[in-house]
């Protein structure tokens, strides 16, 4: 197959906004990153969306409502490249994930009746069908854009949930490694009324509580072996122990430390160690990994990147996710193609 342009969009955990990205690919190779954009979430869609986190059945007009924003993010990206967009990859907004169960809302119907260009969604369902964990989807784009690097290496995406994705040649080991954005941004918006804790300077104000910490990583989840998967309020209790600065603090190094551990449960120690995701921008979490990290060029649009890599994978048959990255019984190749 011809490389084709293809975009991405992604709505994250962070319930932030939505990333919209172009890639030139066949599914295998990416033969150039184009235009993105962000468009954010105003706060009282932000609490909308939040009225729909742990539902198996979200409210039709709510998940309309978040459709229709991402058309606006394709109408916005279109306006600003003369690429010919030929597919767009359709994440959908994630509100409910136990497997086998995962439900990620929108319509995709609806988007590529908008758009006039064909809409692959719902990519996690046919993976738990097949026995897995429906996450994370990524590792393939990962291994794609990482191509030529020394191995082996670690990439590591901070959204609201972290994870990260093992690369050894053809070998590819994944999993969520613990809590990312999503707890820090509750609390910056629980006791601060912001949206996120900015570079991660709130957190330096406060002292880490050891003690919590402590006993938060003993939480069983982590010493599980990969692969494995979470949902964004798996670990939604702990918010409730601790206020303020305290609790962006210890809420940080609980993001950092649970990735630290999460490497130890990895057949060899990665060379580098690459961080994407809205949290790469979190310098506090860079310095308190404490390791050789680097962060990904463009590294906040990987995962709207990679659902258009994807799409071109299921145009193709090509799988989208494996044994060693979600549990799946065998290569599944998901998502369904919505025609305009």
């Amino acid at each position: 197959m011809e490389p084709i342009w293809a975009l991405g969009l992604m709505s994250g955990t962070s319930l932030d906004g939505i990333d919209a990205a172009l890639v030139l690919t066949d599914g295998e190779h990416i033969y150039e990153i184009g235009e993105s954009l962000y468009l954010p979430y105003d706060s009282q869609f932000q609490e909308l969306l939040r009225t729909q986190l742990g539902r198996q059945f979200p409210d039709p007009s709510v998940a309309q409502a978040s459709t229709q924003r991402h058309i606006e993010a394709v109408h916005k990206l279109i306006n600003m490249t003369t690429k010919p967009l030929k597919l767009i990859g359709y994440h959908g907004q994630t509100t409910f994930h136990a497997p086998p169960i995962t439900v990620q809302m929108g319509e995709g119907e609806m988007l590529a009746q908008a758009t006039g260009v064909p809409v692959v969604y719902d990519f996690r369902t046919a993976d738990c069908q097949a026995g897995g964990q429906g996450a994370p989807l990524v590792p393939v784009y990962h291994q794609a854009l990482c191509a030529g690097q020394a191995q082996p290496l670690v990439v590591v995406n901070i959204g609201g949930v972290a994870n990260l994705t093992y690369i050894d040649d053809n070998i590819l080991i994944a999993g969520d490694t613990g809590p990312g954005n999503a707890l820090i941004n509750d609390v910056m918006m629980r006791d601060f009324g912001r949206c996120f804790d900015e570079d991660g300077l709130l957190a330096l104000t406060g002292t880490v509580n050891q003690e919590v910490l402590a006993r938060w990583l003993q939480h069983p989840y982590f010493a599980q072996p990969f692969p494995k998967s979470l949902d964004r309020n798996h670990f939604s209790p702990f918010i409730e122990e601790l206020q303020g600065a305290e609790a962006v603090a210890t809420l940080t190094a609980l993001t950092a430390s649970s990735i630290v551990m999460a490497l130890k449960l990895l057949p060899q120690l990665p060379q580098k160690l690459y961080v994407c995701g809205g949290g790469a921008k979190n310098k506090t979490v860079m310095h308190w990994l404490g390791l050789h990290v680097e962060s990904l060029l463009n590294s906040d649009m990987i995962e709207a990147q990679a659902f258009a890599f994807l799409a071109v994978r299921v145009l193709r048959g090509l799988p989208t996710s494996f044994p060693l990255t979600t549990g799946c019984h065998k290569p599944v190749c998901g998502g369904q193609i919505a025609y305009p």
